[in-house]
């Protein structure tokens, strides 16, 4: 059995290989939508680990990866998940260091993407290189999952290879950021669900030449356009939204919250719009439903239609992808696991939390079952002006790692 000792002696001999695989990462470009510079410095360091390593695309330079490293025994499949897009680095930001630099200094990688989360995605393909090379024969299969599109919903990502049941796992970690200051990372055990919905509304539609009156034979919503018939929608959502905040009860995964988030209507500037489209952002809890939320909505959209016969609504849910609700057990064996391992090599058990965002491994989670907690280096100080991770805290995730296949695959 590989020790913590021989595990921190061999991430400190190959601190320079795990910095050198960070600063590429970084180097490579991956905003949403172009992630192929950074998808394909991940497949040159994926295939210096001499493992299966497949490739799918659902749209053109947008790769996904599933690399798979087989022991000679047969055992359950321990999955890493992480995404290679990053959110967009912007002209507004001011930055210190350029965003795609890579930059060593004090201590910190800098450079966008460094904890949100390339820093998490070097950690696990390290891990693996590593215990590679000490020659850790797993009981099963472990398996570096790298996708694109995350932080645009997945749709050409985790969604897409979930359809088509190319991810199986019994357990796993999401890398994902979960450290509370530079040098500490804790254990991210759930998250609330993100729920986008959409409603539609009609108006009376016509030339602003001419006012638009009630009554008139080609007028069925009583004379309004939709922009005011979205009006009347509009006030009884905020007025939902308000009710959400003063009567659901705070969780330990946060509040629940509504928000009218977007609308559009409208072709031209001398046009009565005929439809308006609102848009609506509910983060809810584990303690309610998707089905319970559109009851909500409804209702309330109902209430304008019993003071406003001519008014009427389309709903949409499931519009864009939404985010579930994520809950891991607390008593699993991969949170048990993490726990131990991170006591080892940090010399503190990692502390548990939850809160409301979102990532991909609740997908996962909803698909195939398992439990997929977060940890992994970086705060959430993500998508901004010099973004950056800490030495420190990259190497030790490396290390909880590997101390935690050891563990669980050994």
């Amino acid at each position: 059995m590989i020790t913590v000792e021989e595990i921190k002696k061999k991430v400190a001999d190959g601190k320079e290989e795990a910095l050198q695989c960070l600063v590429e990462a970084i180097q490579s470009p991956s905003p949403t939508g172009s992630e192929l510079p950074m998808a394909l410095t991940m497949k040159k360091w994926l295939d210096k680990l001499d493992i299966q390593v497949d490739t799918y695309e659902y749209e053109k330079d947008r790769p996904n990866f599933i690399a798979k490293w087989k022991g000679s025994q047969e055992g359950k499949t321990f999955l890493f998940n992480g995404h290679m897009d990053v959110f967009p680095a912007t002209e507004t930001e001011d930055p210190s260091y350029n965003a795609w630099s890579g930059e060593i200094k004090d201590g910190f990688v800098y450079g966008r993407g460094t904890s949100d989360m390339k820093g998490g995605d070097c950690a696990a393909l390290m891990a693996v290189k590593f215990l590679k090379e000490m020659g850790f024969d797993p009981k099963g299969s472990i398996v570096l999952n790298y996708v694109s599109d995350e932080e645009s919903g997945g749709e050409h990502g985790i969604l897409s290879l979930l359809k088509d049941n190319l991810i199986q796992a019994d357990f796993g970690i999401s890398m994902e950021p979960s450290s509370k200051d530079h040098h500490t990372t804790d254990l991210m055990i759930g998250h609330g669900g993100v729920y986008p919905c959409q409603v539609i509304v009609y108006g009376d539609g016509g030339h602003a030449a001419k006012p638009i009156k009630a009554g008139d034979k080609d007028n069925k919503y009583g004379g309004e356009d939709a922009i005011k018939k979205a009006m009347k929608a509009v006030a009884a959502l905020n007025k939902l939204a308000d009710e959400v905040i003063a009567k659901k009860p705070v969780t330990e995964y946060g509040q629940s919250h509504m928000a009218v988030t977007k609308i559009n209507a409208g072709i031209a500037v001398n046009n009565y719009p005929r439809r308006a489209e609102i848009c609506i952002d509910r983060r809810y809890m584990p303690n309610e439903t998707p089905e319970s939320v559109d009851a909500e909505i409804i209702a309330a959209l109902e209430e304008v239609k019993k003071t406003d016969p001519t008014f009427e609504y389309e709903f949409h849910n499931h519009y864009e992808p939404d985010t579930p609700v994520f809950v891991n057990d607390e008593n699993s064996e991969i949170v048990k696991a993490i726990d131990a391992s991170c006591e080892a090599v940090c010399g503190r058990k990692p502390k548990h939390f939850t809160k409301v965002g979102g990532c991909d491994v609740a997908y996962i989670k909803k698909a195939i079952g398992g439990d997929y907690p977060w940890f992994g280096p970086g705060t959430d100080e993500i998508a901004c002006a010099d973004e950056k991770v800490s030495i420190e805290n990259y190497l030790n995730c490396i290390m909880v790692y590997m101390a935690t296949l050891v563990q669980m695959m050994g």
